[in-house]
């Protein structure tokens, strides 16, 4: 399935610390843009974002390209591209072979055509960048969305391996699994956090370290969704967001070591930390959401009973759980800030203005023996 190696021309940036190659989750608001640097400084870029990207990308010291991809042609991911081939004149342009419709999709391919760059189609081939290699996964003959004609890569460097999947929802996430894929270190959330773009099989097989969601800060598609946000931290060791961490850098070894910054700290992003009382129940807080909530999860293999837990903030502002309350098991159950009807699987605290401080707070969780059953800090 794998066919033979192109060869890139050398790029203009400067050469990475010997034996890292580098991935930067550009933040380019709701949509997506990936650069790629290998530790010889060749250069691909995986989308473009809703415009073209000059200040992201000149962020990092990025000249001509090598290679360009557009995973699909949704706005958000080829609205900066002609832009991009204007300005950087990458030497190979690579797509899903799916025409659109749109004038975006339109001016791209008119201009490909009256230019030097040479096009590739997304069939199932590795390519060279430098010593890091690019697996390219074909979308599925058919589908009913350009989402799910999405074009995936994985980037593999040593033990070190990331996968790219742009916009896939969850027909096309099988029709990946089953082309094979390997353990990854880093896994970027498909279809910017959406819930359709997550499953637990995909994460079971693709066991990644570290998820990083692309999407634009109070977005109105509501994107990262919650339970996909809850399956992602429940499978990583950390979840990486564009929002609220802006430009995400991850530096990767050929011994799968790896080290990351971000373009905003994490405190005034509010990242959150590792939950301070792991078990079979734990909570995170969206403070920051349009639609503030609270989500507890049951960890265990069996329906858990939670009628009269309480859950609070660190000042006090409280929810107390119906007597009835379970939440089922491996599943969780939403406490909304705000006013509404509880459905067994919903819940409100009725608090006429938000409860979580977006600045720093805590969210701690007492059975009904006033002991402590879980906490969780940003």
């Amino acid at each position: 399935m794998l066919l033979a190696a192109v060869a890139w021309a050398c790029s203009a940036a400067s050469p990475l610390q010997v034996g890292q190659v580098e991935l930067t989750f550009l933040d380019v608001g709701q949509g997506d843009a990936i650069l790629i640097r290998s530790p010889e400084g060749k250069l691909a870029l995986v989308d473009a974002g809703r415009a073209f990207p000059a200040e992201a990308l000149q962020r990092h010291g990025v000249g001509d390209l090598d290679l360009v991809v557009a995973t699909h042609p949704h706005a958000d991911h080829i609205g900066g591209m002609a832009g991009v081939l204007r300005a950087l004149t990458p030497r190979f342009y690579l797509d899903n072979g799916v025409p659109h419709t749109t004038s975006t999709y339109a001016f791209v391919m008119a201009y490909l055509q009256q230019s030097d760059i040479t096009y590739l189609q997304a069939t199932d081939r590795s390519l060279a960048l430098g010593s890091v290699t690019l697996r390219i996964l074909s979308p599925p003959a058919q589908a009913e969305s350009l989402n799910d004609q999405s074009v995936g890569i994985v980037v593999e460097y040593g033990e070190f391996r990331a996968l790219l999947t742009g916009d896939a929802e969850t027909t096309e996430l099988e029709h990946f699994l089953r082309l094979g894929l390997p353990d990854v270190t880093v896994l970027k959330a498909s279809h910017h956090g959406a819930r359709d773009g997550v499953s637990p099989e995909w994460l079971a097989t693709t066991r990644p370290e570290i998820v990083v969601v692309s999407c634009g800060r109070e977005n109105a598609y509501g994107h990262p969704d919650a339970e996909a946000l809850e399956l992602y931290q429940a499978a990583a060791q950390a979840v990486y967001r564009t929002d609220l961490h802006s430009d995400v850098t991850i530096r990767g070894a050929r011994d799968g070591s790896f080290r990351i910054e971000t373009g905003r700290p994490a405190a005034s992003a509010g990242e959150r930390t590792v939950r301070l009382a792991p078990g079979q129940v734990s909570v995170w807080v969206a403070p920051e959401d349009p639609v503030e909530r609270a989500v507890v999860r049951n960890h265990g293999a069996e329906s858990l009973a939670v009628g009269g837990w309480v859950l609070c903030d660190a000042v006090r502002h409280c929810f107390r759980f119906p007597d009835t309350a379970t939440i089922p098991p491996d599943d969780s159950v939403i406490v909304f800030s705000g006013a509404g009807t509880s459905d067994g699987r919903r819940y409100y605290m009725g608090a006429p203005q938000p409860v979580w401080n977006d600045g720093g707070d805590w969210a701690i969780i007492w059975d009904t023996r006033g002991q402590v059953v879980a906490r969780y800090e940003y």
